[in-house]
Order: structure tokens, then C-alpha cells, then sequence
């Protein structure tokens, strides 16, 4: 995956990290930053992140703005193109 989608996928977290901590949301926020920021750019790294964003759909949905659910189904999916491509 290429430097500058890597780049684009952590400023997409980022802004996710920081509305669940001025949120205090905290179940999100501890799945998450077990995978994030994506700082090898292997493919385990992605599938961390691909896990991560499923769980946080399935365990924490209702802590999630529809904004934010749509964000991660996006990098979901995302990181899941690099795993199984």
C-alpha cells in the first residue's frame, strides 16, 4: 500500500480517535488504539486495523455518531483489500 494511503488512513483515525476521547468513548477507543496508528505498513498491521474496525461495528455501535460508522466500514473495507488481495 502506498505511503500516502497510509497516510490518509491514520488522519482518518485520527479525527476518529479524537471525537471518542472529547466523547469519552471509551470502548472504541480501547479496541483502537491497539491497531492504530499503522506504522509498518505489513500486512498484519492492516489485518489488526480490519479486526479492530469489525469489532468496534460489532461491540460498540451504539457509542458511534452515523458519521463515524460510515468512516469505518470505509477503512474496514480499505484494510481489508490490503489483507486479502
Amino acid at each position: 500500500m502506498s505511503n500516502s494511503v497510509v497516510a490518509e488512513t491514520n488522519g482518518d483515525l485520527a479525527a476518529l480517535v479524537n471525537a471518542w476521547c472529547d466523547r469519552r468513548a471509551i470502548g472504541p477507543l480501547r479496541v483502537i488504539l491497539g491497531c492504530y496508528p499503522i506504522l509498518n505498513n505489513l500486512t498484519d498491521d492492516w489485518a489488526a486495523l480490519a479486526n479492530g474496525l469489525k469489532t468496534i461495528r460489532a461491540q460498540h455501535d451504539r457509542e458511534l455518531e452515523p458519521s463515524e460508522m460510515d468512516a469505518i466500514v470505509r477503512l474496514q473495507h480499505l484494510a481489508e483489500s490490503v489483507v486479502y488481495r
